[in-house]
C-alpha cells in the first residue's frame, strides 16, 4: 500500500494519522512525502533528502520523497510505485494551481495512464477551503512546472477528489478512482507553513504572484500572503495606498509596518498593507492591478529574473502567471478591460469543462 499524505490526514477520533491506523492490514506502507514534509515543517522549495526524522517518529513505514533537487522533483516513479497494488492519497489542498500537491498527483496519473499500471487509487476527498470559485487563464504548456499543471487555471474551484477525475480522464487513464468523502466540515489542519487560515486560501490566488516580485508577500509574519511589503515601499508616495483603495473598492489595503522573522528582508523593516478582502473579491485580478500599479509607481520594484523551479529556465513570475497576456499586462501593455474579457471567458471556458466531474452540490461560479 501506498500512501501521499502529510499532516492534514489525521483521525482526531483516533488520535493518529492514517498510515499508523491502517498498518495493520497490510505487509509493507510506502509513505510518500511531498513538498512541506509530512508534518509542514519545511518552507517552500525545501528538498526533501534527509528522511531519518521521519524514521525517528515511526521507523515501521517505508518513506520516500516525492519533492528532490532532481529536475523532476519526483524521482523514477517506476521505481517509486513499484508493487503497489494501492495508492491512497489524502492530501489537503487550497485550490490554486501553484500548490505542487495536485502537480504531484498530475504526474503520477500521467505515469499510470502512459505505463497501463493497473493500480487501484483511493482518494480521501475535502472541500476545498477557496471555495467553488473560478479565477484566471489556464495554464499554458510552456509554463508548465512543479508549481503549474498544463491546462488548469491559477483558481480552479474543484476538491482534490474532482480534480482527481479531470486529470485521470484527460491523461486517458484506465486504472481506478474511488472517492471517499471526507466529514470536512471545519478547517483544522493547515495545509502548509504559510497558509494558516481560510482566510489565506481567499486571497492566495493572486497574492502568491508576490513570490516573482521584489516584494516580501509576508512569509515570516503571521499572515502571509494577507500582508505584504518592502523597504523600499517607504519613498513610495503616501497617497498611493489611499487612491488604490478609491479605485479598487472590492477590498481595503491597510497601510502597516511588519519585521519577517525569516524569509525576504529578515529582520528589516518593511513598509506595506494587510489585505482584507470584501464581497466579490477576485483575488488575481486584485493582485493584478496591485502589481502593475506598484511596478508604475515604485523604483524599488522588480521582477527578479533567472530560474525559479527545477526543470525550468523560466523566472518565477513567468510561472506563476503562465499567461503571456498576463505578463505583459504587469508590465503596463494593454488594459483592464482586455483582461477581465480574457479571464472572463476562460473562466466559463473551465466551469463548462469541469462540470462531469463534480461531487457536491455547490455549482462552480465566477464573480466577473
Amino acid at each position: 500500500m501506498g500512501i501521499l499524505c502529510n499532516q492534514a490526514s489525521f483521525d482526531f477520533t483516533e488520535g493518529k494519522y492514517l498510515f499508523q491506523l491502517l498498518k495493520p492490514l497490510t505487509e509493507e506502507i510506502k509513505l510518500f512525502i511531498p513538498e512541506h514534509g509530512l508534518f509542514a515543517e519545511q518552507q517552500d522549495q525545501v528538498t526533501i533528502e534527509d528522511l531519518s526524522l521521519y524514521k525517528s517518529f515511526d521507523n515501521t513505514v517505508d518513506y520516500i520523497s516525492l519533492y528532490t533537487s532532481e529536475d523532476n522533483r519526483m524521482g523514477d516513479l517506476n521505481i517509486q510505485l513499484a508493487g503497489l497494488d494501492t495508492l491512497i492519497i489524502d492530501i489537503q489542498d487550497v485550490g490554486v494551481r501553484y500548490y505542487t500537491y495536485i502537480t504531484t498527483i498530475g504526474k503520477i496519473f500521467k505515469f499510470l495512464a502512459k505505463t497501463g499500471r493497473e493500480l487501484s487509487v483511493i482518494i480521501i476527498d475535502r472541500r476545498n477551503p477557496a471555495g467553488s470559485q473560478v479565477e484566471g487563464t489556464v495554464l499554458d504548456e510552456n509554463f508548465s512546472s512543479m508549481i503549474g499543471l498544463a491546462g488548469i487555471p491559477h483558481r480552479y474551484g474543484l476538491t482534490i477528489g474532482e480534480l482527481s477525475l479531470y486529470l485521470k480522464s484527460q491523461n486517458k487513464g484506465r486504472f481506478n478512482i474511488e472517492i471517499i468523502k471526507a466529514d470536512s466540515g471545519s478547517f483544522t489542519i493547515n495545509p502548509s507553513p504559510n497558509i494558516p487560515g481560510r482566510q489565506t486560501c481567499q486571497v492566495f490566488s493572486g497574492q502568491c504572484l508576490l513570490e516573482g516580485t521584489s516584494l516580501s508577500e509576508g512569509r515570516g509574519t503571521t499572515r502571509p500572503f494577507e500582508i505584504f511589503g518592502a523597504p523600499f515601499l517607504k519613498d513610495l508616495s503616501g497617497d498611493w495606498n489611499d487612491r488604490f483603495n478609491r479605485e479598487n473598492p472590492e477590498a481595503v489595503l491597510r497601510q502597516l509596518l511588519f519585521i519577517p522573522s525569516f524569509h525576504k528582508y529578515r529582520d528589516e523593516i518593511c513598509y506595506g498593507s494587510q489585505l482584507h478582502p470584501g464581497e466579490r473579491y477576485h483575488s488575481l485580478l486584485y493582485t493584478l492591478k496591485m502589481l502593475r500599479s506598484l511596478n508604475q509607481h515604485s523604483p524599488g520594484f522588480c521582477w527578479p529574473e533567472g530560474p525559479y523551479e527545477a526543470g525550468s529556465d523560466k523566472s518565477a513570475i513567468e510561472l506563476l502567471a503562465g499567461d503571456i497576456d498576463i505578463l505583459q499586462y504587469l508590465k503596463g501593455d494593454g488594459n483592464d478591460r482586455e483582461i477581465i474579457e480574457k479571464m472572463r471567458e476562460e473562466e466559463s471556458r473551465w466551469i463548462k469543462l469541469s462540470r462531469p466531474f463534480l461531487l457536491y452540490p455547490e455549482p462552480l461560479f465566477s464573480v466577473l
